[in-house]
């Protein structure tokens, strides 16, 4: 892990004293650092892509948990590391698809890496501390490649959120995740 995010996923010594672990801008400009984090109970990243049919799919998805679960103290971020993706790009797609939270820039793929995201859509939850409690699937829609269901069958994020609520272990912290590549990320 680098120096820089290594504070935020809970390594406190490599950190010099109130320098963030990240600071990432939004599409409207807005810098987001990991310090904001620690007001929420948990954070909840996901990894997705203007041109990814199955980050597309999950926006209805995103946009009710992101209501659901903002009052109860979660915060929530679209996180965009395509190197390609340009604010513009990114607030126009977060508005055709009626994203209702926060798009971060990730051009150079800091928090993709620092978080282990390889696919879009790749959902990471961190609690205040920044401590990893879930990566990866929204749901299992996607069965395999060009394989889905009409209805999931687990609702991996929901059932993660819902385990961080009542303080509990999420009974399956790592999920297969079945989408589109983050360019440059092996």
């Amino acid at each position: 892990m680098g120096t820089r995010l290594s504070c935020f996923f809970g390594i406190a010594a490599l950190c010099a004293a109130g320098t963030p672990a990240f600071a990432l801008k939004d599409s409207s400009g807005v810098t987001h650092t990991q310090a904001e984090l620690a007001q929420y109970k948990a954070t909840v990243f996901v990894f997705v892509a203007t041109d990814c049919p199955n980050s597309n799919t999950y926006a209805p998805v995103l946009a009710r948990l992101y209501r659901e679960y903002s009052a109860h103290g979660f915060a929530f971020f679209n996180v965009y590391s395509d190197p390609q993706e340009t604010a513009a790009t990114v607030k126009k797609h977060d508005t055709d698809f009626q994203v209702p939270f926060a798009a971060l820039l990730d051009p150079k793929q800091t928090l993709a890496r620092e978080t282990g995201a390889r696919s879009t859509p790749e959902v990471v939850i961190v609690d205040r501390e920044g401590k990893q409690l879930y990566r990866g699937r929204v749901d299992d829609r996607f069965v395999d490649f060009g394989k889905t269901r009409y209805q999931p069958t687990e609702n991996d994020l929901q059932d993660a959120l819902d385990a961080i609520l009542q303080g509990k272990a999420i009974a399956h912290p790592v999920t297969r995740v079945l989408g589109c590549a983050i360019p440059g990320i092996s």
